[in-house]
C-alpha cells in the first residue's frame, strides 16, 4: 500500500477469527476497503499488543479501520491522551455497528500536515486485562497538483533534426515521489501543435519534488509556417492532478530560402525599334533575415546586346529591365525569351528564376516583294490546270501580323484581257507565301488564236494596310498546241428511204466531219453492226449498200446507224458521232417461219391410228398475203436405230402431218402430226427404229420474190432401254481451260461434253469432278447437269504461293439416275476422262522493302560528291510471274522537294547515289543535318499483262556528318559589354556570358568552344593586375560552351573603363577560331553602412514616466539625462554624414521622434504624450548616410522605450492562491512557488531592478510553514494532518526592503494551504448493493446505481468484474450479459427479460477505477423477485422526497423487519382513475433473509404488527416521511371507497367470463365446420353416366379404382408384382384419407392456382408415366403425408 507506484492489490485469503479471544487478537479488519490495510499484530506481554494499520489520506466521512473482537454490550474505551498525535486531529471513535464494535477515525487526515502522518492510540474492552496499542500509519496519496515554472520562451532553430531541444523547465509536485515519478505531459493546442511538440520529463535527484520538463520537436520546425508556436501544456500526475500553462516556442529562421518575387512580369510587349525600361523587385524568402538582393539575366547568345539589368540601392529597391531597340523585321523574331534571377548579396547560390517573354510589336514599314521578279511557263492550249514554275512562285512582307498582308492580283500585259482566262490563290498572302496560278477560263487560251500563244501578265501585291507598298513579278505563259478541238459533223442526223430489196453498191448519203485543228485530219466509220452491210468513205463521208440482200421489211422496217468521226492529231483523240437513218419499204420476199416444240414428243411404240403425237408445230410468215401449209417430205426424212438408218419402208408414212388455222388467217399456221399405219395394224415399231428424224416443210402459196417455204427436221423420240455408256466428246477433254488466278467463285472455265446413244429415258449425262496430284481442294466445281467447270471457293486460286502453273483434275461422266424417280433399269455407267486447267498470274502481290538487306539510316559524309554511293534499295514480290515480280524504284520526290537536288536512284538496281541537280550541296550545319528519303516501289512498271501496278513505299534517314568548316562566332563588340561595380570582390562571375556558337555537329570537338583572354588595357594611369579570369562552362539551356568572366581580385580601387581582348576557338581539326575587344566599365562604389554608437541595436531603455515631457529631454529612471542618438560612418563627404529618423512602429512614430542637431548626432524626443504609467515603444531609429553610388546606405536599429514610474511598492496580481501539501511526511519534501509580485518600478529592468521580499503576516501560528524570502516559495518545515485540519489560510506581504512592517493591501497574497491525503483512491460509498428484479421489469431498467468517492475528487470508471459473477444454473445462459453498468454514472441497467424460468441470484463484484489505477470493489446481489415477493409502501410524499431517502428507508425497514430490504423502484402513485399523483410515491420493495427473498407472507404477519409498524412510522418521519400503508401483492390503486374497488374487480371478472364464452362459441363453429369437411371427404361419390375424373385421382379411397387407365390394373398384368390396391379400412391408419380434412385444398375459402387447370385432374400429363409401375407409385400421386407430398404438385 506504501509502495511506490503502487502495486495492484493482492487476492488476500478470507481470515476466520471465530472462536480467537480477544487476548490473543483484540482486532480483527475491519469491512473490506481499498484505502484502510490491516498489517501484522504483535503481541508484546500478555496486558499489551501493537495492531498495525494503514489508512490513507483525504478519505472524506467516518472510516472503519478495525472491528474489535468483542461482543459484549459494554462499549469500549479509547485511552487519552494518545500515546502520538492529536486525539482532535484524528477523532478516534468507537461504535457498534451491526452488532460488530468497530473503530473509527472521524477526521479527514492530510498526509502533508506533518503531525498527521501517523498516530498510536490505547484501545481497551470492559472485562479483558489486554490493552491493544494501535500504531496508525496515514500513507502520502498523489492528491498535490503539479507546477511547471515557465519564465522564459523556448528558441528552436529551424531545420533542426526532430528531438529534443534546448529549452528545458522545472515542474514541482509537493507529493514527491508518488507524483513524479508518474508524471505526463499533454499539449493542447487549435493548430495541432500537439503533432509537432511533445514532452520528456526527468528527474533532478535527490529532490523527488522536483522534476525536469525538456521540449522535443516530432519534425523539423519552418520559419515560414509558423514563426511562433503557441499551445497549453499540461502536467498530469499519477492521480492525475493537473497544471496547465501556456508555452510559446519562437522558430529561428535559419538562411536557406531562395530569394521571393513581390513585382514581376510574365510578358511585356512593345513597338519594334524602341527602348523600354521595366521595374522588377525580389525580397528575401528568409524573411526573419532580409538580406538585399541582386539581379542578373540569361538571355539567348544572340539576344545579349538587346537586355542588361541595373540593381538598384545595393539590391534594396529592386532592379531595372533595360531593353534596346530590336528590328524585328531584321531578325524575324517577335519573341525573345529571358531569364531573371534574383538572388541574396551573400549568396549567389540562394537565387529564383523567373522566365519573361518580351514580345516586339510590328510596324508597318516593309512592302510585298516578289521571291523572283520574272516567271516563264509554257502550258497546253485550252486545258484546266496549275502552272508549274520553275522556281518558287510568290512574295514575301517581311512584316508581322496585319502588316504582313497583302493582296495580290493579275494584271493583263499582252494580249488585252488575258488575265481573265487565269485565276491566282490564295488572293490574300501573308509574309513568306507562295501562290498558285492556274487556269480558269482555259477556252479563252486557243492556238488556233495567234495572239494567245503568247501571253505576258503582271502579278501584283498590295499590302492591305498601305497601298502604296506594292510588289510586281512577271509572267510569260507560252501556249502548246495540241490535239484539242473535235471534229464536228456538217449534219447531225440524215434520213434516207428505200426498196428492201437493194443491193450492194446501193449510194445511201453522205455525212462529214470537220475539225479546226491545225494540220489534223478526220476520218469516218460506221459503228456497230451497221459495217456489215454498209461502206462509208474514211474521208468523204459516202455512204453505200456493201451486201446484197441486207435488209428484211419483217425484221426491221426502220434502221438507225451512228457514223464516228475520230481526228488524227494526236493523243488524246477527239471524236464526233452523227446519225444515219434508215426507212425501208416492203417487199414481200420473206419465206415462212417454221418453229417446232422444244422439247422432241416422246411416243410408245405401238399406239393406234390416229394417235396425236403433238400439236406444238407452229409456221408464221410476215407478208400479208402469206398462205400456209404443212407437208412431210418423206425422201429427206430418216430413222435410226442406235445410231444406224432404218429401213424406209419400215417408217415412211408412219404419221401424217394436218394443217390448222387457229387465227382464222393462213398467216399463221398450226401443225397436228398423227399416227398411220403403214401397214396394217402395224405403226410405230420400237424395234424397228428409235428416233423419227421428220422434214416439216410449210409452204407460202402467195409469195413474190425468193423462197416460198421453210422446213425443218422434227425429232420424235421412241422410248428405249439404257445400255449404253456416255461417250466423251471428241476433243472436249484436250480442249484448253484458263482460269486467272484470285477469281471470284462462280466464274466460267469451260465445259465438257459426252453423250449417251441410249434413249431419253438413259442418256442423260451427269458429271463429276475431283482433283488429283497436288491439286488442292474445293478449287473449282462442275456442274451436275451441263458439265460446265466454274470457280468453286472465292479467290482461293493461288498461283504465286507456292508458283502453281496448272491444275489436274478427273472428270467423271455418268448416265446413272441421280433423281427420285427412276426408270426400271438400275444399271449405269461411269467415264473418266482427264483435264489440265492452266493458272494465268494476275499481278496481286505489292512489292515489300526487304530491311533486312539495307539499313534504313544511312551515314555519309556533308562533303560528299556527286555519284557518291548512298545506299541500294532491296525488295521482294511474291507474284509468279516475272513481269509482275519484277521490282523498280524512284524517289517520291513530291513528298520533298528538296530531295531533287541531292539524290537519285536508279530504276532498275534501287542503287541511291548523291546527285546534285543545281548548285546546292549537302550541308549539315545548315537547317539540313538529316535527309530523309520517301522510296515508291513499283511492279509491272511498264504494264505488262493484265496492265496492274502495285506500289509500295519505304524510307531511308541520310544521316549527315560533320565536317569542321565552321569557326565560333563572337557577338560583335556593339552587343556585348559590361558595366559592373567597384565592390565586386574576387571570384564574382559578370553577367551577361560570352557565347560564340559554332555551327558544326553539337556535342563534337568540331563545335566544342573554349575561351581564352588576350590582354587587358586602360585609359587610366594605374598599374594594375589581370583583373579578370575567364572560365569556361556548360550552359544546359543553350546546351552549348559559354565564357564567363571572373574577377581574378577584388575591384575596390580598379575603377575605369577597359578594353578586353577575348578569343573564342573549337577543338576540332584543323582548329577554327575567332577575336573580339570588348569593352568594360568599373563603376566607384559606396562601401560602408553606418554604425551606431548609441542606443545600440536590442537595447532597453527605461525612462522615468513622471518627467517625461512633451519636445523635452528624456530622463532615464536612475535620474540622468538619456544619451544622444550617436553613429558614425567611415566614408568621406556627404557618404559619411548620418541623420537619423524613427521608422517602423506607428505608434512609436507617432510619439517619438529625433531632433538632429549635429553631425552625425540627434535627441530622441518626446512627439505627444500619454496617460499611462507604464509605456512601451518598439522603436526602429534609421541612420542614412548620403551616399549616391550606388545610392544611401543605412542602418536600422531596434530598441524598446518603455516609460515607468520610479516610485510605489510591488503588488500582486491576483488576491488569493490555492496550493496544496501532502499530509505526514511527504510534505516536508514538498515547495510550491507562490505567485510573484509585480514591481512596476522593474518593468522591463536589468541591473537596476529594485528586490522584493516576501513574508508571513499571520496564519502560521503552529509553525507549519516557512517561506523564502526572496523566491516566495513556501515549503512545510512541521508534518501537516488532515485528520486536524484539511486547510491552512496564510497572508503573505511584499515589499522592497527586508524590513518593512506596513503592508498595503495591494502588496498581501491570501494563500489556502489544502493539506492533500497520502494516498488518495476510489471508495464505495456502500460494500454491498442490492436490488431485484421481476418478469415486469423491461431491458434498460436502471436497477441500482453504485457511488464511490475519491479524496482528490478525480474522475472515477465503473466495471463489473465479470469473473466474479456467480448464479444459480437457471441463469447461467444469461450471466455473463444480464447487466450493463454505466461507467461514469454507475448506473447498473438490466440488459435482458427475466422469465418465468429464472430463480435464483447474480452474485458479482464492481470496481471504481481512477485514472491513476487505484481501485476499489463492491458487492452486488440481484435477486429475481416474484409477486409472492414483491412488497410496496404507500408514502404521502413527493417523488423527489422518497428517491432523495431511499437508503434511509431501506435501512429503517431493515432494522425494524430484522431482515435486509431492497428497494427496486420508485413511482408516483396513481389515483381511482389511473392518474399519477404528485403528492403521493409508491415504493417497490422486496426482503431478504438468509440471502433468500423473503415471501409476502412473512411480510403480510409482520405488517398486523401494529406497534411495529407505528415504530416504523415514527422513524420515518424524523426524516419527513410519511408511511401511509404497506401492502403486498399487486400496486394497489389508491381510493376513498373501498366497495369501488369491489366493483371494479367484479366488472373485470364479468367481462373476462363474456370473452371465454365468446371463444367457446367460436370454438364449437369452428369444430363443426371441420368435421362436416371430413365427412363430405369421406363420402363416396355417385357414379352415373357422366364421366368422372376421380376414378383416375391416384388416391387409395374406398370404392375407387386407381388403374382405371387402359393396362395399368397389375391384376391383369402378370409380369407385374402388386401389392392389393383395394381400399383399407379407416382402422387400419394406412388410408391415404386420413387428415386429408385438414389439406388446404378442403378449406371453404381455398382456390387453385393460377397454372391450374380444372380440366386436366386425372390426366396424365406431358413425361407422366402411363403404365403404372413400382417407379412411379404405380400411378399414384404423392401420399398427402409422405416427405414427397410438400414437393409435389396437386391438380384437381
Amino acid at each position: 500500500m506504501i509502495h511506490i507506484p503502487r502495486l495492484p492489490r493482492p487476492d488476500l485469503p478470507e481470515l476466520n477469527f471465530e472462536g480467537v479471544p480477544w487476548r490473543e487478537r483484540p482486532l480483527v479488519p475491519a469491512p473490506d476497503r481499498e484505502d484502510v490495510c490491516m498489517d501484522a499484530y504483535y503481541p508484546r506481554t500478555a496486558t499489551s499488543g501493537t495492531q498495525i494499520i494503514y489508512m490513507e489520506e483525504e478519505i472524506v466521512g467516518d472510516v472503519a479501520i478495525a472491528t474489535l473482537n468483542y461482543n459484549g454490550t459494554a462499549t469500549p474505551r479509547i485511552l487519552q491522551p494518545l500515546i502520538s498525535g492529536s486525539y482532535a486531529m484524528l477523532g478516534p471513535v468507537v461504535r457498534n455497528i451491526d452488532g460488530f464494535w468497530q473503530l473509527i477515525i472521524t477526521q479527514r487526515q492530510d498526509y502533508e500536515t506533518e503531525v498527521m502522518r501517523g498516530y498510536m492510540l490505547e484501545v481497551e474492552v470492559p472485562g479483558e486485562t489486554l490493552v491493544v496499542t494501535v500504531t496508525l500509519q496515514i500513507v502520502n496519496i498523489d492528491d498535490n497538483a503539479p507546477i511547471i515554472h515557465i519564465f522564459d520562451s523556448c528558441v528552436v532553430p529551424e531545420l533542426n533534426d526532430p528531438g529534443l531541444t534546448d529549452c528545458i523547465y522545472e515542474v514541482s509536485d509537493e507529493d514527491g515521489q508518488i507524483s513524479t515519478s508518474a508524471m505526463t505531459f499533454e499539449i493542447s493546442s487549435d493548430r495541432n501543435d500537439g503533432e509537432l511538440f511533445y514532452m520528456v520529463g526527468g528527474n533532478i535527484s535527490p529532490d523527488w519534488k522536483r522534476m525536469t520538463m525538456t521540449v522535443g520537436v516530432n519534425a523539423t520546425l519552418n520559419f515560414e509556417r509558423n514563426a511562433l508556436h503557441i499551445f497549453r501544456v499540461t502536467a498530469l500526475d499519477s492521480l492525475p492532478n493537473t497544471h496547465t500553462v501556456t508555452l510559446m516556442v519562437q522558430v529561428e529562421n535559419v538562411e536557406h530560402r531562395p530569394p521571393r518575387w513581390i513585382e514581376i512580369f510574365a510578358v511585356q510587349q512593345f513597338d519594334e525599334k524602341t527602348a523600354k525600361n521595366f521595374s522588377i523587385l525580389a525580397i528575401d524568402g528568409d524573411t526573419g533575415i532580409m538580406r538585399p538582393i541582386y539581379y542578373r539575366i540569361d538571355t539567348l547568345p544572340e539576344d545579349a546586346e538587346y537586355f542588361d539589368i541595373e540593381t538598384i540601392d545595393d539590391g534594396d529597391k529592386g532592379g531595372i529591365l533595360i531593353v534596346k531597340p530590336i528590328n524585328r523585321d531584321l531578325l524575324q523574331r517577335e519573341l525573345f525569351p529571358i531569364s531573371i534571377t534574383a538572388y541574396k548579396s551573400n549568396n549567389e547560390s540562394l537565387y529564383t528564376t523567373t522566365n519573361v517573354v518580351i514580345i516586339i510589336n510590328d510596324v508597318n514599314d516593309n512592302k510585298p516583294e516578289p521571291l523572283h521578279e520574272e516567271y516563264t511557263v509554257d502550258i497546253m492550249e485550252e486545258t484546266a490546270l496549275t502552272l508549274n514554275f520553275d522556281k518558287e512562285f510568290g512574295f514575301h512582307d517581311i512584316d508581322l501580323g496585319e502588316n504582313a498582308q497583302y493582296t495580290v492580283r493579275l494584271e493583263s500585259d499582252y494580249p488585252p484581257g488575258a488575265a481573265s482566262a487565269f485565276f491566282i490563290a490564295p488572293e490574300i498572302g501573308y509574309q513568306r507565301q507562295t501562290f498558285i496560278m492556274g487556269t480558269q477560263n482555259h477556252s479563252m487560251l486557243d492556238f488556233e488564236v495567234p495572239e494567245f500563244q503568247n501571253i505576258r501578265l503582271k502579278v501584283i501585291a498590295t499590302d492591305m494596310n498601305r497601298t502604296d507598298f506594292v510588289g510586281v513579278a512577271i509572267v510569260n505563259i507560252n501556249l502548246i498546241n495540241w490535239n484539242d478541238e473535235s471534229p464536228i459533223f456538217e449534219r447531225s442526223s440524215l434520213e434516207v428511204s428505200f426498196d428492201e430489196t437493194e443491193g450492194e453498191g446501193y449510194f445511201v448519203g453522205n455525212l462529214k466531219a470537220n475539225d479546226r485543228d491545225i494540220n489534223d485530219t478526220v476520218v469516218h466509220s460506221l459503228l456497230g453492226n451497221a459495217q456489215n452491210y454498209l461502206r462509208i468513205d474514211r474521208d468523204t463521208g459516202d455512204i453505200f449498200v456493201s451486201i446484197d440482200e441486207a435488209f428484211d421489211y419483217h425484221r426491221q422496217n426502220e434502221i438507225f446507224v451512228q457514223v464516228h468521226a475520230i481526228d488524227t492529231l494526236g493523243e488524246p483523240y477527239n471524236t464526233d458521232t452523227s446519225q444515219l437513218i434508215i426507212k425501208l419499204n416492203d417487199i414481200n420476199n420473206t419465206p415462212p417461219s417454221l418453229s417446232l416444240p422444244r422439247r422432241s414428243p416422246e411416243v410408245e411404240e405401238n399406239v393406234p391410228e390416229g394417235y396425236v403425237i403433238t400439236e406444238d408445230i407452229v409456221a408464221t410468215d410476215p407478208d400479208t398475203t402469206a398462205d400456209l401449209k404443212f407437208e412431210i417430205l418423206w425422201d429427206t426424212s430418216y430413222a435410226t436405230k442406235q445410231g444406224r438408218e432404218t429401213d424406209p419402208r419400215e417408217y415412211h408414212h408412219c404419221v401424217e402431218i394436218e394443217t390448222l388455222y387457229p387465227y382464222n388467217h393462213t398467216r399463221s399456221a398450226v401443225g397436228r402430226v398423227v399416227v398411220k399405219e403403214i401397214r396394217h395394224n402395224v405403226t410405230i415399231d420400237y424395234e424397228m427404229f428409235e428416233m423419227l428424224y421428220l422434214t416439216v416443210r410449210v409452204v407460202d402459196r402467195n409469195t413474190e420474190i425468193g423462197d416460198d417455204y421453210d422446213e425443218l427436221t422434227f425429232t420424235l423420240i421412241i422410248i428405249d432401254l439404257n445400255d449404253n455408256p456416255p461417250i466423251w466428246a471428241d476433243n472436249t477433254l484436250t480442249q484448253a481451260f484458263t482460269v486467272r488466278e484470285n477469281s471470284r467463285s462462280n466464274v466460267v472455265i469451260g465445259s465438257v461434253l459426252a453423250t449417251d446413244i441410249d434413249g431419253p429415258l438413259y442418256n442423260q449425262v451427269r458429271y463429276f469432278i475431283r482433283a488429283r496430284d497436288d491439286t488442292p481442294e474445293d478449287l473449282v466445281k462442275i456442274d451436275l447437269m451441263t458439265g460446265q467447270i466454274t470457280v468453286d471457293k472465292d479467290s482461293a486460286i493461288d498461283a504465286d504461293t507456292p508458283p502453281r502453273y496448272n491444275l489436274l483434275y478427273t472428270v467423271v461422266a455418268t448416265d446413272r439416275c441421280l433423281t427420285e424417280e427412276c426408270p426400271p433399269d438400275h444399271m449405269y455407267h461411269e467415264t473418266e476422262g482427264y483435264i489440265t486447267i492452266a493458272i494465268q498470274d494476275t499481278n496481286n502481290k505489292v512489292p515489300y522493302p526487304n530491311t533486312m538487306e539495307f539499313p534504313e539510316v544511312v551515314y555519309i559524309y556533308e562533303n560528299a560528291t556527286s555519284g557518291d554511293e548512298v545506299v541500294t534499295l532491296v525488295s521482294n514480290d511474291y507474284d509468279r510471274d516475272e513481269m509482275y515480280h519484277t521490282v523498280r524504284y524512284q524517289i517520291n520526290y513530291a513528298v520533298n522537294p528538296r530531295l531533287r537536288s541531292f539524290f537519285s536512284v536508279e530504276l532498275d538496281s534501287g542503287l541511291v547515289l548523291v546527285d546534285y541537280t543545281g548548285d546546292e550541296v549537302l550541308d549539315r550545319d545548315g537547317d539540313e543535318s538529316t535527309h530523309r528519303i520517301f522510296f515508291n516501289l513499283i511492279d509491272n512498271f511498264y504494264s505488262e499483262g493484265d496492265g496492274n501496278r502495285n506500289q509500295n513505299t519505304t524510307e531511308v534517314l541520310v544521316v549527315l556528318l560533320d565536317v569542321n568548316d565552321n569557326a565560333p562566332e563572337l557577338p560583335d563588340p556593339s552587343e556585348l559589354s559590361w558595366t559592373i561595380s567597384e565592390g565586386l570582390l574576387k571570384g564574382e562571375r559578370l553577367s551577361p556570358f560570352i557565347h560564340a556558337p559554332d555551327r558544326d555537329e553539337p556535342n563534337t570537338n568540331n563545335s566544342l568552344v573554349g575561351y581564352e583572354i588576350l590582354n587587358l588595357t586602360t585609359s587610366r594611369d594605374v598599374q594594375h593586375p589581370m583583373l579578370f579570369n575567364i572560365i569556361t562552362i556548360r550552359n544546359d539551356d543553350l546546351e552549348d560552351n559559354v565564357g564567363e568572366l571572373e574577377t581574378a581580385v577584388d575591384l575596390k580601387g580598379y575603377w575605369g573603363t577597359y578594353e578586353i581582348g577575348i578569343r573564342a576557338y573549337d577543338h576540332g581539326i584543323p582548329q577554327q577560331c575567332s577575336e573580339e575587344i570588348y569593352s568594360i566599365t568599373v563603376e566607384p562604389y559606396n562601401f560602408h553602412d553606418p554604425v551606431f554608437v548609441f542606443p545600440l541595436d536590442g537595447a532597453v531603455l527605461r525612462l522615468a514616466t513622471e518627467r517625461a515631457e512633451e519636445n523635452g529631454v528624456l530622463v532615464m529612471v536612475n535620474g540622468e539625462f538619456l544619451d544622444r542618438v550617436k553613429a558614425t560612418d567611415e566614408d568621406g563627404l556627404e557618404a559619411g554624414i548620418v541623420t537619423f529618423e524613427v521608422i517602423g512602429d506607428d505608434d512609436a512614430a507617432q510619439h517619438l521622434h529625433i531632433l538632429n542637431d549635429r553631425e552625425n548626432q540627434g535627441i530622441l524626443m518626446l512627439k505627444k504624450s500619454f496617460t499611462e504609467k507604464i509605456r512601451e515603444f518598439q522603436v526602429t531609429i534609421r541612420g542614412t548616410d548620403g551616399g549616391r553610388t550606388p545610392g544611401p546606405r543605412h542602418t536600422d536599429t531596434s530598441l524598446r522605450v518603455v516609460f515607468v514610474p520610479t516610485q510605489g511598492d510591488p503588488v500582486f496580481p491576483v488576491d488569493t492562491t490555492t496550493v496544496a501539501f501532502v499530509e505526514r511526511e511527504g510534505g516536508l519534501s514538498e515547495t510550491q512557488q507562490l505567485v510573484l509580485a509585480e514591481d512596476p518600478k522593474n518593468h522591463l529592468c536589468v541591473d537596476d531592478c529594485h528586490d522584493i521580499f516576501y513574508r508571513i503576516l499571520d496564519g502560521n501560528d503552529e509553525g507549519h510553514f516557512e517561506l523564502d524570502s526572496t523566491l516566495n516559495s513556501l515549503r512545510v518545515v512541521r508534518e501537516l494532518n488532515r485528520a486536524v485540519s484539511q486547510q491552512h489560510t496564510l497572508r503573505v506581504a511584499a515589499a522592497n526592503s527586508a524590513a518593512a512592517n506596513v503592508a498595503l493591501q495591494s502588496s498581501i497574497l491570501t494563500v489556502i494551504v489544502n493539506v492533500r491525503e497520502a494516498n488518495p483512491q476510489p471508495y464505495f460509498d456502500r460494500k454491498l448493493y442490492t436490488g431485484g428484479i421481476s418478469t415486469l421489469d423491461s431491458i434498460n431498467r436502471v436497477i441500482l446505481t453504485v457511488s464511490a468517492q475519491h479524496s482528490e475528487n478525480a474522475a472515477i470508471t465503473y466495471s463489473i468484474d465479470w469473473n466474479s459473477m456467480e448464479a444459480d444454473p437457471s441463469l447461467s445462459a444469461v450471466q455473463l450479459s444480464a447487466f450493463q453498468l454505466h461507467p461514469s454514472t454507475g448506473a447498473l441497467s438490466l440488459n435482458m427479460q427475466p422469465t418465468a424460468s429464472m430463480h435464483g441470484a447474480f452474485r458479482f463484484s464492481v470496481r471504481a477505477v481512477d485514472p491513476a489505477g487505484a481501485y476499489d470493489t463492491a458487492e452486488v446481489r440481484i435477486y429475481l423477485i416474484s409477486s409472492q415477493n414483491r412488497v410496496f409502501f404507500i408514502f404521502v410524499n413527493t417523488l423527489e422526497q422518497v428517491e432523495a431517502k431511499v437508503d434511509f428507508i431501506a435501512n429503517t425497514f431493515s432494522v425494524g423487519f430484522q431482515m435486509t430490504c431492497h428497494i427496486d423502484q420508485v413511482l408516483p402513485a396513481a389515483d381511482e382513475h389511473n392518474v399519477a399523483r404528485s403528492d403521493v410515491s409508491e415504493v417497490w420493495a422486496h426482503f431478504l433473509r438468509d440471502d433468500e427473498p423473503v415471501h409476502t407472507d412473512v411480510i403480510e404477519t409482520l405488517r398486523s404488527d401494529t406497534q411495529l409498524l407505528t415504530s416504523i412510522q415514527r422513524t420515518l418521519s424524523t426524516e419527513l416521511l410519511v408511511l401511509q400503508d404497506l401492502v403486498t401483492g399487486d400496486s394497489p390503486t389508491l381510493s376513498a371507497d373501498s366497495s369501488a374497488l369491489l366493483v371494479l374487480v367484479l366488472g373485470a371478472l364479468a367481462a373476462a367470463l363474456a370473452l371465454l364464452c365468446l371463444l367457446l362459441l367460436a370454438g364449437f363453429v369452428y369444430r363443426t365446420r371441420t368435421l362436416n369437411r371430413q365427412l363430405r371427404a369421406l363420402s363416396m361419390t355417385k357414379y352415373g353416366s357422366a364421366e368422372s375424373a376421380l376414378n383416375r385421382a391416384g388416391l387409395a379411397a374406398p370404392g375407387t379404382n386407381k388403374h382405371a387407365a387402359a393396362g395399368s390394373n397389375p391384376v391383369w398384368n402378370e409380369a407385374l408384382r402388386a401389392p392389393d390396391f383395394d381400399a383399407l379400412s379407416e382402422d387400419s391408419d394406412d388410408s391415404d384419407l386420413i387428415g386429408i380434412e385438414d389439406l388446404p385444398q378442403f378449406s371453404a375459402d381455398f382456390f387453385p392456382p393460377e397454372a391450374a387447370n380444372s380440366q386436366q385432374f386425372g390426366k396424365h400429363q406431358p413425361g407422366d408415366d402411363i403404365i403404372a409401375t413400382h417407379k412411379n407409385n404405380f400411378g399414384l400421386n404423392t401420399p398427402p403425408f409422405s416427405n414427397q407430398f410438400p414437393d409435389s404438385s396437386f391438380r384437381r
